[in-house]
């Protein structure tokens, strides 16, 4: 006859009655009769650890254990077992509890003692061991023989498990463990449990690295591991202590420590950082040593102390703080003596941004402040690694405070005011070597803004007729004393209103620039008050149409797109005028559709351009189905009906005629490829005068190939390669992972247990050089390797810069990074390097995949081997 192994009360509410262990197990025994074959004994339980004990008090400790039900409501758990479950009753909340096994023993009230294949799942955890043992007098759990727990993909096994059920207190004996988020394990010698929330582990050994890291796939020493003497977890306190601990590399001891505290969660928390290296042939040998300080949860410090083999003692300090309306980083890097340009050097990099709202007020107030500063003029050539402006020799420092009106009434209909406020300075660094081309050197230090202040104003989105009004006042100062300073007030209003004729939309124009001049002093010239007027009318008319199309095996939609422009500028003179703040415009697609330049060929207010032209234009683009853009194709002229006596590249007026072709295109309609490139042709040879082409090819991910050809007619012509590429070895692991990963089937426990992170590896070549055909030299070149061996990732880059026609700096970087130790890197960080430096270069852990938690399972008469 099947027996009974368990049986408590179900919820109350849910069965009729209250069933005692005596008359469950007596109703049980009857439906066991209707089984047409015997099967091994499963019970539910969300409680008492007594369970054991009450089950034998009612089972002969002789039978086999088979298989018995109680019907159960719709509601309950319905799991892919032989046979329902047993449910009996627990507290309100608790999932239930399944056990089996193939023979059950003991004493009524003492102890109960189950063997042979013993099974016991809750929700997400599971237990299995040859034999569980429970002792009533002391609530004591002991499981002897290939103990296995698993919860949420973390495996642990052992020889054996006690546990005091009351207390949560127990050891466990010589313990394997992995887990499934780093995808990394261990063992230890002892397991001790102190509670609900604390643990220890004494003389442990963490590593990502499987058996699976020598080439035959045979046990061996990992290629790299954690070992401590002991380790304390406080899930309470959110904190863990380790002890002596020892990071090993290849045999190696590469970083160690007596103490060590670190978080439970992602929580920060203050502490010594992975030391960072580099060779530099400016600095020498530099070694770094990061404190990481959590001062408060909105606020962080990083503060490291450094070693320079060539220049000394220094500090690089970061402080961050990020508050509801605010944020901000300051960044301080400080030589208090360099021995090789015997004196103290330093930087201070300082941004802030915030915002400030009134109550309910519908305005509010932005405002950014940055601060840039260095020592001396040949920073810029010394610490190029620590200068994260693309201008390494001008730095701007400004302040700005705009305050935004919403919806406000001026009697022209709903509109958006602000009034703004700021002052702005740079710092212009000298190029002091003497080989240096005095030209190519020469940089213009721009004019100081001491303050400015103005007011903008436009129409409401939705208005007919669309009007714009801007006033500023600027005061511009220079530190050349030569230069022309003085006060300026100008005034712009624009005036338009769209007319939808069908396809046809036109767009009538009427601009009005007004300026003032101050000037305390006009070098050979007694004029110092200025006032200048210009009017300007556009009529731009465009127009769009499209057609369904099939090319190359996919339906996409053809656009035709073309667009005229005509703009009137009278001419006025403007020689007296000095330049604050006025360049020649670029000559591009955008820079001449764009409206908001006030069809100008100049930047800034100083210069307006006369124009009688007009532009034509027209772009054709290939769309997908989802909208996206596979290709575009365009071409852009103007056509000069007089000529313009305001020539923003020389003193001869532009004849009347066509002006420059400009032609672009880019396309990634061909699979893995993407081109792009812009040419500009001369109007009178149609010689390049400039262009920009480019191609890359990316066939998939960790794949990517860039070559770039920039040309300029009168300054450059350089070309630019940049790539990265595996060149062989095994395929990374991960990727076999995240791709078991996305399956939308449910894995079965262990299904992905079995590779892990094999150290294995692949190699990858990666790089950036730029060559200036011209000069016939390299001016920039990154070049180094990646290498993923699965549970750990090598790095090795140098680059060098050029800083001159005869001299250039070189930096060679290394980076250590140990999968599963929280990305644990050590050397100098070259992903920052790599990232802005070569397009569609992508990080090798990029996105690490989180193995999906499992759902409940049948236990599995097979044993899941540990990685």
């Amino acid at each position: 006859m099947n027996s009974l192994l368990a049986c408590s009360s179900r919820r109350p509410g849910v069965l009729p009655t209250r069933w005692t262990p005596t008359a469950c197990a007596a109703g049980l025994a009857l439906v066991s009769l209707t089984l047409t074959a015997p099967a091994r004994a499963q019970t539910v339980d969300p409680s008492p650890p007594n369970l054991l004990a009450q089950a034998a008090a009612s089972t002969p400790t002789s039978a086999r254990a088979a298989a018995a039900a109680v019907a159960t409501p719709a509601s309950a758990p319905t799991l892919p077992f032989s046979l329902p479950p047993i449910v009996t009753g627990g507290k309100q909340g608790k999932e239930p509890m399944y056990f089996e096994a193939d023979h059950l023993e003991g004493e009524a009230g003492e102890r109960t003692r189950a063997t042979g294949k013993v099974r016991l799942r809750q929700g997400d955890l599971s237990l299995r061991a040859d034999e569980l043992t429970h002792t009533q007098a002391d609530n004591t759990a002991r499981a002897v023989g290939k103990v296995r727990v698993e919860r949420q993909g973390n495996i642990f096994m052992g020889p054996e498990l006690s546990l005091q059920l009351d207390r949560l207190e127990g050891e466990f004996v010589r313990p394997r463990f992995w887990f499934a988020r780093p995808q990394a394990g261990g063992s230890a010698e002892l397991v001790e449990f102190l509670g609900e929330k604390r643990l220890r582990a004494t003389r442990t050994t963490y590593s990502s690295c499987t058996p699976a890291n020598t080439a035959e796939g045979l046990p061996g020493e990992p290629d790299w591991s954690l070992q401590t003497s002991s380790v304390d977890l406080d899930m309470a306190a959110d904190e863990g202590v380790a002890r002596n601990a020892v990071i090993w590399f290849k045999g190696v001891p590469i970083l160690a420590t007596p103490y060590l505290s670190f978080p439970l969660s992602d929580a920060r928390r203050s502490g010594l950082l992975p030391p960072s290296f580099y060779f530099d042939s400016k600095s020498g040998f530099e070694l770094s040593l990061p404190y990481y300080w959590n001062i408060a949860p909105d606020q962080d410090a990083t503060i490291a102390p450094l070693l320079s083999t060539r220049r000394g003692l220094g500090l690089d300090l970061e402080y961050r703080y990020l508050a509801p309306n605010d944020k901000g980083v300051l960044n301080l890097f400080g030589l208090p003596n360099d021995r090789v340009a015997d004196r103290s050097r330093g930087m201070v990099d300082f941004t802030h941004q915030g915002s400030l709202r009134m109550g309910n007020s519908p305005s509010q107030t932005v405002y950014d402040v940055q601060l840039l500063r260095v020592s001396d003029d040949e920073y810029w050539r010394d610490f190029t690694h620590n200068l994260k402006n693309k201008t390494p020799r001008l730095y701007d420092s400004h302040l700005r405070v705009e305050q935004v009106l919403n919806e406000r009434n001026w009697g022209l209909g709903d509109s958006q005011t602000s009034l703004y406020a700021g002052v702005q300075s740079w710092q212009t660094l000298k190029d002091l070597d003497p080989k240096s081309d005095p030209i190519d050197s020469a940089i213009d230090a721009p004019y100081r803004r001491t303050p400015q202040i103005g007011i903008r104003s436009r129409s409401g989105v939705d208005q007919a007729l669309n009007w714009q009004l801007q006033g500023e006042f600027n005061r511009f100062t220079h530190p050349d004393e030569q230069k022309v300073s003085g006060n300026r007030l100008h005034a712009v209003g624009q005036l338009d209103r769209s007319f939808d004729l069908g396809p046809l939309t036109l767009t009538p124009r009427l601009a009005l620039h007004s300026t003032s001049y101050d000037l305390d002093k006009v070098p050979g010239s007694p004029q110092r008050s200025i006032t200048r007027t210009i009017p300007t009318f556009s009529l731009d008319a465009r127009t769009e149409l499209e057609r369904p199309v099939e090319l190359f095996g996919r339906q996409l939609t053809q656009t035709l797109e073309p667009r005229v422009r005509y703009v009137r500028t009278p001419y006025r003179d403007q020689s007296m005028l000095p330049l604050f703040d006025s360049a020649p415009r670029d000559f591009n697609q955008y820079a001449i559709f764009n409206s908001d330049n006030n069809d100008n060929a100049y930047t800034g207010v100083d210069r307006i351009s006369d124009a009688n032209e007009i532009t034509l234009g027209a772009t054709s683009r290939l769309l997908d189905q989802n909208g996206g853009e596979t290709l575009r194709l365009g071409v852009v002229q103007k056509w000069l009906l007089s000529e313009q006596r305001l020539n923003p590249y020389g003193a001869d007026p532009i004849k009347a005629g066509l002006s420059d072709t400009l032609l672009l295109g880019s396309t990634s309609v061909f699979p893995s490829w993407y081109l792009d490139g812009s040419t500009q042709l001369g109007a009178d040879n149609q010689a390049t005068q400039q262009a920009t082409l480019g191609v890359r090819y990316s066939p998939g991910a960790w794949r990517t190939v860039g070559v770039t050809y920039r040309y300029n007619r009168d300054n450059s012509e350089q070309i630019e390669v940049g790539w990265q590429w595996p060149l062989g070895g095994r395929k990374p692991p991960l990727q076999e992972l995240m791709a078991k990963v996305s399956s939308p089937d449910v894995p079965k426990p262990g299904q992905l247990l079995g590779g892990g992170n094999q150290c294995g590896g692949a190699w990858y070549s990666v790089g950036r050089v730029i060559y200036d055909k011209r000069d016939d030299r390299f001016t920039n070149t990154l070049a180094g390797f990646e290498y993923d061996a699965g549970c750990w990732i090598g790095r090795f880059v140098m680059e060098r810069v050029a800083l001159g026609q005869s001299e250039a700096t070189t930096r060679f970087m290394f980076q250590l990074e140990l999968i599963g130790l929280s990305r644990l890197a050590l050397g100098s960080n070259p992903l920052r390097t790599l990232q802005t430096s070569i397009p569609g270069y992508r990080l090798l852990r990029d996105e690490a995949p989180q193995p999906p938690a499992l759902a409940p399972q049948p236990f599995l008469d097979d044993d899941t081997p540990l990685p």
